[in-house]
């Protein structure tokens, strides 16, 4: 495992983009939030910087909540679910003209909160600035429409997989798409009860050795866990007992290049 506790990428100074690696910026966020920066164009996925929507299920965060920068140029949503979807975060720093990435399912919805949505079917890819967007195969823990992403630009491929199920679409996703440079993955196997919703006990997203032979199968060069830490509010939203470290175990038995990324903290490619 590598651990990552550098400088938060706002403090850095810009590099000359002499190779991808210093031309392609991407940063974890709060969350399942991801952030990729190139030519001057930036991308956000699953956007969360307001937890107040969410409070009263999820609890209060036991993270600090990390800002994107003040002005976004494309966002991508997987699914609807707030924390997923911060739509008052992204109708402050989204720019009038801004695109909105989306489950075919959320368009009309998306587009009443007054976005310029765009339909993201599985495996079609759509050209937006320097980024290529192709939407994934994924599957929701409460049965809601989801997908997946690839982002690629200037050679790098970046995949983002929200809070899906596992599912039997990885090996197709690595066949029809390559191998991946990086791919982020939820891990933290919540159990939910929320109300008016039959406890199943079963986890509403990956268990954290699922993510780790998701991104075996997968082949991807680096793997980076999402979507665990902050929140945990038994018995409504539970998060499944030492993710993190299950997760990397699991990777390091399987082969996988796992990389711990703290949110705040840009990725190194290398």
């Amino acid at each position: 495992m590598e651990t990552v506790e550098g400088e938060n990428y706002q403090d850095k100074p810009r590099r000359h983009r002499a190779t991808y690696h210093t031309f392609m910026r991407i940063v974890r966020l709060f969350w399942a939030g991801i952030q990729i920066c190139c030519d001057q164009v930036t991308l956000v996925i699953d956007l969360l910087e307001d937890v107040a929507p969410i409070r009263s299920l999820l609890g209060n965060p036991r993270l600090p909540v990390v800002s994107a920068p003040e002005v976004v140029d494309v966002a991508l949503v997987t699914h609807l679910h707030p924390d997923h979807y911060d739509a008052d975060t992204l109708r402050k720093k989204l720019r009038p003209d801004a695109k909105v990435f989306c489950d075919p399912a959320n368009v009309a919805k998306i587009s009443r909160h007054g976005f310029h949505a765009v339909r993201a079917a599985s495996y079609e890819s759509i050209s937006v600035g320097p980024f290529t967007v192709t939407a994934l195969p994924a599957v929701d823990g409460l049965g809601d429409p989801q997908v997946s992403f690839l982002v690629e630009a200037d050679g790098v491929k970046v995949m983002h997989f929200g809070d899906t199920l596992w599912h039997g679409y990885w090996w197709q996703i690595r066949a029809r798409c390559g191998v991946p440079d990086l791919t982020f993955l939820p891990v933290n196997g919540a159990i939910t009860q929320f109300p008016r919703m039959k406890a199943s006990g079963v986890a509403a997203d990956l268990m954290p050795d699922q993510a780790a032979a998701a991104a075996a199968i997968l082949e991807t060069k680096i793997a980076c866990p999402i979507h665990y830490g902050a929140f945990h509010n038994p018995p409504l939203y539970a998060e499944w007992p030492n993710a993190e470290r299950i997760f990397f175990r699991a990777a390091e038995q399987l082969g996988v290049n796992a990389r711990l990324i703290q949110p705040g903290c840009e990725v190194a490619l290398v």
